[in-house]
């Protein structure tokens, strides 16, 4: 909402279900800019991103492993079979 502008009711909020009830009474210009607000205090966190999960090659080969075995399968399937 613009500074100065007026409302005819304030409402407490306090759980996201309240907070997304109020949300969608506000006009489409209140919700643009309070998404605008969400979005630029999340980027304002600057939350570190989580380290790079390390696999090693053998975890990868059984995985590539398991997915070709699975395709094979899939593609010896009759046509219209269901799975599994």
């Amino acid at each position: 909402m613009k500074p100065g502008a007026n409302r005819d009711y304030i409402v407490a909020v306090s759980t996201l279900v309240e907070i997304e009830e109020a949300a969608r009474a506000l006009s489409t210009e209140e919700r643009e800019e309070l998404l605008v607000a969400v979005a630029s205090s999340l980027h304002d966190e600057k939350r570190a991103l989580p380290p790079p999960r390390k696999f090693s090659p053998e975890q990868i080969q059984q995985w590539i492993a398991d997915d070709e075995a699975g395709m094979a399968e899939f593609l010896a399937m009759p046509p219209n079979q269901s799975l599994r």
